[in-house]
Order: C-alpha cells, then sequence, then structure tokens
C-alpha cells in the first residue's frame, strides 16, 4: 500500500510566490497551442506510473525476467490522417468567404442556364480551340462494362421496350452494348508459376489460350466461312482423335457426327454477314494446377456476332428458289432486318507435366469444351452458324424440330451452358 500523499504536491499558506493581484489574470497571454505542448519540458505520468515510482523508491520489483518480450502490434486497417504539419495550421474560415461563394454559385447556375453563349465566346476568344458543344453531346455514348473479373450472380437487366436494331446501330436493345469488344475484350490473368511451369511459361500458355480464343471466334477470315487452320494449328498434335474428328466434321458436316460448330464460329456468306467488324465479347480466364504438376486452364467467353442478311437467308430452302431479302426500314430510313448471334464458348485446356506425360510445347490440349449456340437454326448442320432473320423466308421444310421447353436468356452467364438434347430446338427470351 502507499500513500499518494507522498508524490502529490499540494499547495500550502507556505508557498513562496506572492499572489496574483486583485483583478489581474495569472494566465492572461498564455496561448495552450500545439508548440506549447511540444515545448513541456516535463510531463505528467499517470496515477499509476506515479504510484508504482513511490512504492518502488523504498521496494524496488523483485526479478521480471519471467515476462514475455514485447511484440510489435498487428497492422490494421485505418484512414490516413492528414500530415502533422498541417494540424493546427488551419486558419477559421473569415467571413469574406461567404459572398465569394455566392457569387461562384450565381455564376455557375448562368453559364448552366447559357452553355451555347458560353461556348460562342470560348470559340471567338480561343480561335476556334473550343470543341463543338453541339457535337459533344451528340457523341456521348454509354462507358464500356469492363471484362469479367468473376462469374455474375443474374442475368442482365431486361429493358421493357428495346429499340430496333438497325445495320448502323446493331447492338440497340442488347445488353451486349456496354460489353466491351474484339480481341481486348479477352484479358489474360497475371502468371504465377504452377506445378513444373515457370510464371513466364504460365504466361505463354495463358497467351496461347487467348490466341486460340481469338482464331477460333474472331478471325475475320473465319467469320467469312474460310477453314479454322490457324485455330487447329494450335492444337497439341499428338491430340488425333480430336483433330481428325474436327477434320471430318469440317469436310462432312451432318447432324450426326457435328459440324465443327461446336468449336469454331464461322457464317455462310451466302446466308449472312457479319455487319461492320465489331463483334462483343464478355468472358474471363483462370488458371490453377491439374493436380498432377501441370496448368489447367478455364476459359469462358460469351461472343455477339451482328449479321445481315446475304443473297439466300433462308438455310432450309433450297438456294435456287430463295429471292434476296428485302430489308424493312424505319421511319428515317434505316435498314432493321438485322439479326444477332449469341455463342458462348466455354473451354477447358490442360498443358500436363511434359516429364510424366507426352505433350507438345507451346501447344494445347483441348480436355473439354462447351458451348450455347443461340439464334441458329435448328435442324441445320452445314458447318456455319445459321442465324434467323425476321424477313427471310418462312423456316423450314416441315423437317426441322420445333422449339420446346423454357426460354432461355442467351445473355445470362451466371449459370453454365445449357445443352440440348439431339433433335430439340429450344427457346430464347431475347437475342
Amino acid at each position: 500500500m502507499f500513500d499518494l500523499r507522498d508524490t502529490v504536491a499540494v499547495p500550502t499558506l507556505d508557498d513562496p510566490q506572492p499572489p496574483p493581484s486583485e483583478g489581474s489574470d495569472p494566465f492572461e497571454g498564455l496561448v495552450l497551442d500545439e508548440d506549447f505542448v511540444r515545448g513541456a519540458t516535463k510531463q505528467e505520468g499517470s496515477a499509476r506510473a506515479r504510484g508504482l515510482a513511490a512504492k518502488w523508491k523504498h521496494s524496488p520489483p523483485a526479478d521480471t525476467s519471467w515476462r514475455a518480450e514485447p511484440t510489435a502490434p498487428k497492422r490494421r486497417w485505418y484512414r490516413r490522417a492528414p500530415k502533422p504539419s498541417l494540424v493546427g495550421s488551419r486558419k477559421p474560415r473569415g467571413r469574406w468567404q461567404a459572398p465569394v461563394i455566392a457569387l461562384l454559385a450565381a455564376a455557375l447556375v448562368l453559364v448552366g442556364l447559357n452553355a451555347g453563349a458560353v461556348h460562342d465566346w470560348l470559340s471567338k476568344h480561343l480561335s476556334g480551340k473550343a470543341p463543338d458543344y453541339a457535337a459533344g453531346q451528340a457523341q456521348a455514348t454509354p462507358s464500356l462494362q469492363a471484362p469479367e473479373t468473376a462469374p455474375p450472380t443474374a442475368a442482365p437487366t431486361v429493358v421493357a421496350d428495346p429499340a430496333v436494331p438497325t445495320v448502323a446501330h446493331p447492338f440497340v436493345g442488347s445488353p451486349a452494348a456496354n460489353w466491351p469488344e474484339g480481341a481486348s475484350a479477352i484479358v489474360v490473368p497475371t502468371a504465377h508459376a504452377v506445378g513444373t511451369y515457370s510464371s513466364t511459361s504460365v504466361a505463354s500458355y495463358l497467351n496461347l489460350t487467348k490466341q486460340f480464343l481469338v482464331d477460333s471466334n474472331l478471325d475475320p477470315a473465319l467469320l467469312a466461312g474460310a477453314a479454322p487452320t490457324a485455330a487447329m494449328g494450335l492444337i497439341d498434335p499428338l491430340e488425333q482423335k480430336l483433330l481428325s474428328s474436327l477434320r471430318t466434321e469440317l469436310a462432312h458436316p451432318n447432324a450426326k457426327d457435328g459440324d465443327g460448330t461446336e468449336l469454331f464460329t464461322r457464317f455462310n456468306p451466302d446466308q449472312a454477314v457479319l455487319d461492320g467488324t465489331v463483334v462483343k465479347v464478355q468472358g474471363e480466364m483462370t488458371f490453377t494446377s491439374d493436380g498432377k504438376n501441370g496448368l489447367a486452364i478455364h476459359a469462358d467467353y460469351s461472343f455477339v456476332y451482328p449479321l445481315r442478311p446475304g443473297p439466300h437467308p433462308d438455310v432450309a430452302a433450297p438456294l435456287s428458289t430463295v429471292a434476296p431479302a428485302s430489308w424493312l426500314q424505319d421511319g428515317n430510313g434505316n435498314d432493321t432486318d438485322v439479326a444477332r448471334s449469341i455463342i458462348r464458348r466455354v473451354l477447358d485446356v490442360d498443358i500436363p507435366d511434359g516429364v510424366q506425360y507426352q505433350h507438345t510445347p507451346h501447344t494445347l490440349w483441348i480436355s473439354q469444351m462447351n458451348q450455347d449456340l443461340a439464334n441458329s437454326a435448328c435442324g441445320v448442320s452445314n458447318g456455319f452458324i445459321n442465324p434467323q432473320f425476321p424477313l427471310a423466308a418462312p423456316q423450314g421444310t416441315g423437317g426441322e424440330p420445333s422449339a420446346s421447353g423454357p426460354a432461355v436468356d442467351p445473355y445470362d452467364r451466371s449459370k453454365p451452358p445449357t445443352a440440348q438434347q439431339p433433335g430439340t430446338c429450344g427457346q430464347l427470351s431475347r437475342t
């Protein structure tokens, strides 16, 4: 037990300091600012510190070697405070600032109400360097949605009354209108070492997978009906069964054996022609270990192709009997006989450990593939994607399957692709 009276100074009547004169303030002129605090030569300890100091003055503490060494505190998330040099230097807002703020607010209102006049004044005094106000308003476009970094959790919002797509604006009314476009939308993830493959090798195979997706879904020659020579050249030659099957399908497409569209996107220019050069793309690529010192790459991308009719848009009728489509026009004279095909590709690539397994370096082993072909004619297996146009002659000769099952949203990437049973034709909620 200790007595605080041993450590706390209590003023007494014997204090030699003369009392302050009546009417005067001993603290007049004293400023308790930051400089005063920092300039203090002595600091008052806590009550516990003063008590222990008094106790240990007469009876020092015993050996404290049993105590653990102090450890650094854990890092915590925090908001960065202002720099110390700025703390305390901010001056109170003066009365002159209020009218200045009011004048600035009034000026902004006037500029907003007379934007055209301000533009003319700027154009006159800046030698025509000011941007065209009207053109800037007309050319405003919505911001593009970034490529996916994780699978979405729900389907895109459905627009109540989507506008009719035209040749000039083929993506209007579609969720793909804000998607990124072309090869740049296929973003390769940051590589790191996996199994026996260094980060450099992993990056090389990720880029090779991207190149395969581009060559099999975005190559202009392929989209115009050419053979997928470049894409097939990236498949491991040791994968002979797949390569042999693809060559057979492309040479002799049929509904029983396949027609190559499970891996390649091609259009017959006699039936459908790509409208422009823009293809919208959305998806993601990931990679992990295959569990056997190899590399497993997973790619899941949706491609949206805007198309206009070719000379013979009805693929089901004999070409010699089908007349070219007459395009419908809106009130502004825009051609509106436009179709969109939405193709979703899910691709799994395996790069095995070259020590344990046979593998051709710098090639890809396609371990699994899945797809959704939305807006391609049912019952037609000719090696091409066959979009249906609004004004084309009625599809079919009576032998194609009829649409069945619940309607599917082809833009919904929150669910895996839905495979149709042979001889069936699914329904789409939108295209």
